[in-house]
């Protein structure tokens, strides 16, 4: 199957799969070569992209976003996506202790929704990396 990811900027990647795993906001999610056809949103994590002939997995992570699946090809449109090997998990941590000082102050309630999702993400980086 043909794997496409696509942000508001550019097509970012192009590739032929032989499986896709990704995080939806129902859970994770396996597709195969010849799936049924799907929308679902994606939720920040993990996504990997096995060659059809298994010897190479790429794995990136996605800040959220949509699928859709249709005459075998996976098109992603992604808010942001990371190769997870330039995710440093200090960096991270340290941008985590900050919006959470953030979330302190006394912000406007739609400034202090941002921070939370901004932390959400932040902490799923985390979490793609170390496990």
């Amino acid at each position: 199957m043909l794997v496409s990811v696509v942000t508001q900027i550019k097509k970012v990647l192009e590739q032929e799969a032989g499986y896709l795993r990704l995080r939806t906001s129902e859970g994770d999610i396996g597709i195969m070569p010849n799936h049924a056809p799907l929308v679902a949103e994606l939720s920040a994590g993990k996504m990997e992209i096995e060659s059809p002939s298994k010897d190479r997995r790429d794995v990136y992570f996605l800040t959220g976003g949509f699928l859709e699946i249709s005459n075998n090809q996976a098109t992603i449109i992604a808010d942001e996506i990371f190769p997870l090997d330039e995710i440093n998990i200090e960096n991270e941590q340290l941008e985590l202790e900050k919006l959470r000082k953030e979330l302190e102050l006394d912000l406007p309630e739609e400034e202090k929704q941002k921070i939370q999702k901004r932390i959400k993400i932040s902490s799923a980086m985390i979490d793609a990396k170390t496990n």
